[in-house]
């Protein structure tokens, strides 16, 4: 048998490169985590190998030819198994003919059988796009049967990440889906049996524990963990596994639901010579990987954007703090972050439905920073009073020891500046302009203005319509002004009033402004004013003209005029007056 160390990985193609390199790096694995274990026995379902010896305790025949070790009898062990499927299959069955389904199907349980070879275990049976694997006690150690399962789940999902790799090579022009797994994993008793007569045997395993690896692993595609676990198989593997998330999960037949823990990665062994820091770190981010695809695969499977994606996408998307618990949410990932706060993409557990978190640390917070804390309040007491379709709307505000958060609509589409970006036909950017007009006449309506109007506050739903976002620095016109900081600008420099650059008072008509200049950059691609500093372009806004609009978009200046005054007395004096303007102008009707 040759190994991959006798070949020449350079001469190789590189998903096989990859793969033998794969190899190398679990063996590594074994080498510092298993130095010493020798397991119980050993019978696998692909072929039977001499590097896990066997003991006496339990008779096991052999089928002809099969090379399978089954038992003669039924027996009763503590143990833990697995089970693992291909996330989206279908999508991949739905773009392959039948014989590239079967070759895709071999070439990843051919990498995924390795890891569960290398930790002694054996495969039960394979389930159309997934396989069910045992891990029985150890001689010396009866109960590493947990902590070998899990460092399989974990190898498999970096098993998935190679194999991304190889679909790559072998149907490169294929606009296949990015590919991930899901793992669960359950420890307990479990019966191990023959099923069928004659030549018709097979080893098979039963059991509650059977039943609930098998529900965990359907919940993780619920919960969108890459591996779920029971807390039982948690607390039996130990210390060394990075636990994430928790939720509990009904089993169907039992009274009471089981406490569901997310494997996130493996801590190294601190003491041993062949701790490969790197290995481990790439096998902990392979983890990241996996759940951000299936995340961004969930989500755009329910948006308006086409459900192909890429790695590098989602590596943007990766949640980068996953050390926020919050009741009644989960979080699926980071998508920004502004001064103290963060926010996050999220899901509320009891609607089942995705929505956006806005989240601020409440402790350690020193003087300088206190004012955010009353913004943030200030945010959620003033949207909290509004119900326009033009207006994002919002849910809930709670705390909890470390953080106070808001709960808002999230918006599949995107913003704004995503539409900007297409270069919109005049058509739309009207059309933009009302939608905008109409949620400022909701929340004017009402006392507040904005103050920070730009295309990353405005959002587009599933069905294209627009909602205003973010009022973070809004203001009510009969409260007294928040404090800011020396220095601190209050608004996006590219769409500021001269007003808010001049730190003045600050009306509707401040809104109407920054409105107008995104109404520019609509029609043109561009903002109204550009410069080498905050101040150069702030400088603009308060001393220079309106820009001219190009040669074909005449027709919209004189709106743009009036929007974009220097003086507040000189612009609309609301936004249903702008609105009425467009009617009687017949700017709509010329489109």
């Amino acid at each position: 048998m040759i190994t991959s160390s006798k070949i020449n990985l350079i001469a190789l193609p590189n998903a096989v490169s990859t793969h033998l390199q794969q190899t190398e790096t679990i063996r590594k694995l074994i080498v510092e985590d298993s130095a010493g274990y020798t397991p119980a026995r050993n019978h696998s379902m692909l072929y039977q190998t001499n590097e896990c010896s066997t003991d006496t305790k339990l008779h096991r025949n052999a089928l002809p030819n099969s090379g399978i070790v089954i038992p003669a009898a039924q027996i009763t062990v503590n143990g833990s198994v697995l089970f693992v499927d291909i996330r989206n299959f279908t999508m991949f069955a739905d773009q392959l003919h039948g014989e590239e389904v079967v070759e895709f199907l071999n070439a990843f349980f051919e990498r995924a059988y390795e890891p569960v070879r290398q930790q002694c275990g054996w495969v039960v049976r394979f389930i159309g796009d997934g396989m069910a694997a045992m891990f029985e006690p150890g001689a010396q150690q009866p109960d590493d049967h947990a902590e070998r399962a899990l460092k399989v789940a974990l190898l498999i999902v970096l098993a998935a990440d190679s194999f991304r790799e190889w679909i790559a090579q072998r149907f490169p022009k294929r606009k296949l889906p990015e590919f991930a797994v899901g793992v669960g994993i359950h420890s307990g008793e479990v019966m191990i049996c023959n099923m069928g007569s004659g030549t018709a045997i097979e080893t098979t395993i039963i059991g509650d524990t059977v039943n609930i690896a098998a529900r965990l692993q359907t919940m993780s595609e619920v919960l969108g963990w890459s591996i779920t676990t029971s807390r039982t198989c948690a607390n039996m593997a130990g210390d060394r596994f990075q636990l994430g998330r928790n939720t509990m999960v009904s089993i169907k037949g039992k009274a009471l639901p089981i406490q569901a823990t997310e494997i996130v990665g493996l801590y190294p062994r601190t003491a041993s010579a062949h701790t490969d820091n790197a290995f481990y770190d790439k096998l902990n981010r392979s983890v990241a990987v996996n759940t951000a695809i299936f995340e961004l695969s969930r989500e755009q499977a329910d948006s308006i954007q086409n459900p192909i994606f890429n790695t590098e996408n989602t590596l943007k998307r990766i949640p980068q703090d996953q050390s926020i618990k919050l009741d009644g949410y989960r979080l699926l990932r980071k998508l920004g972050q502004g001064g103290m706060s963060e926010v996050f993409l999220a899901e509320n557990l009891v609607t089942h439905t995705h929505q956006v978190l806005k989240l601020i640390p409440t402790i350690d917070i020193d003087i300088d920073h206190d004012d955010v804390l009353q913004r943030f309040l200030h945010e959620f007491a003033l949207i909290s009073q509004i119900d326009h379709p033009n207006v994002a709307r919002i849910y809930h505000q709670g705390f909890t020891s470390t953080h106070a958060y808001i709960s808002m609509e999230f918006f599949p589409g995107g913003d704004l500046r995503c539409l900007i970006s297409d270069t919109p036909t005049p058509q739309v950017a009207i059309a933009s302009l009302l939608q905008i007009l109409g949620g400022l006449s909701a929340i004017h309506a009402l006392g507040i203005i904005h103050c920070d109007m730009k295309p990353d506050n405005v959002m587009i739903r599933r069905d294209g319509s627009l909602a205003l976002a973010d009022f973070g620095i809004a203001e009510h016109s009969d409260a007294v002004r928040l404090p800011t900081r020396p220095d601190e600008i209050m608004g996006s420099p590219s769409y500021l009033a001269p007003e808010q650059a001049l730190d003045l008072p600050v009306d509707e008509r401040t809104d109407l402004y920054s409105t107008g200049a995104m109404f520019y950059e609509m029609l043109t691609g561009r903002p109204p004013y550009k410069g080498n500093s905050v101040q150069a372009v702030l400088y603009q806004h308060v001393n220079l003209p309106v820009p001219l609009l190009p040669v074909g978009l005449e027709r919209f200046q004189p709106i743009l005029n009036r929007m974009m005054a220097k003086s507040a007395a000189a612009r609309f004096k609301s936004a249903d007056a702008v609105v009425e303007y467009i009617i009687s102008s017949g700017l709509i009707g010329n489109l």
